[in-house]
């Protein structure tokens, strides 16, 4: 075998090789590919819920907000002397304030017995009761309509302080009065079995904060 016939043959050779090493690759590829393909569309998937962590992720929101109401109050406070004219000695004012009511159910207060399976597979849940969360009085819209100060005295800087609280104390209780205590637990309920349907539950019960828990 002449020098040009043995280069030939070894090249042949190494193509051979070549060929076998890449349709070994192409199988291994494609027999991975039918796998993951198998394994993505048709093996079904299983997906565990443990109640405790259930829970901690629910108390991680920590407040939910399921209420407001906004509410505008007009209030007058004044200074007065028994012995002396508010024409001379006396201060008023009158004040006029909008602000906001927010009421909900603090999930921090959320604890593990307050959460539990029945026979039927029911998810019962026994919320925290309903509070009030934030009670704030809107600065751009709250102002003073009158101011009446006597011609004998300085007028109270503080005064309208007092009249701004005085507004935020009625304001809150406004908000109670129109029930927002209730409607913070109806909403609460329907939020909560809004994100329980989401994590896969289908039938749920709340039970009130009193009641006793049952297995």
């Amino acid at each position: 075998m002449n020098p040009t016939q043995r280069k030939i043959l070894i090249a042949l050779g190494g193509l051979a090789i070549a060929a076998v090493i890449a349709l070994t690759t192409a199988m291994i590829v494609w027999r991975m590919t039918k796998r993951a393909v198998v394994e993505e569309i048709l093996t079904p998937r299983e997906k565990t819920i443990d109640l405790t962590t259930l829970v901690t992720q629910v108390r991680e929101l920590n407040r939910l907000e399921t209420a407001s109401m906004h509410v505008m109050h007009i209030g007058t406070v004044s200074q007065s002397y028994k012995l002396v004219p508010n024409a001379l000695a006396g201060d008023e004012i009158t004040f006029l304030a909008e602000g906001d009511v927010i009421a909900g159910v603090d999930l921090a207060r959320l604890q593990q017995s307050d959460v539990w399976h029945s026979p039927d597979g029911t998810l019962n849940l026994r919320l925290p009761p309903p509070m009030i969360l934030v009670t704030r009085v809107d600065n751009q819209r709250s102002r003073v309509l009158n101011r009446k100060t006597g011609v004998l005295r300085r007028a109270d800087v503080d005064l309208e302080t007092r009249a701004r609280q005085n507004a935020e104390r009625n304001i809150r209780a406004e908000a109670l009065r129109r029930g927002i205590l209730p409607m913070a637990q109806t909403n609460g309920e329907k939020k909560m079995a809004e994100l329980m349907r989401t994590l896969g539950f289908e039938k749920i019960r709340f039970v009130s904060a009193g009641a006793p828990q049952l297995r």
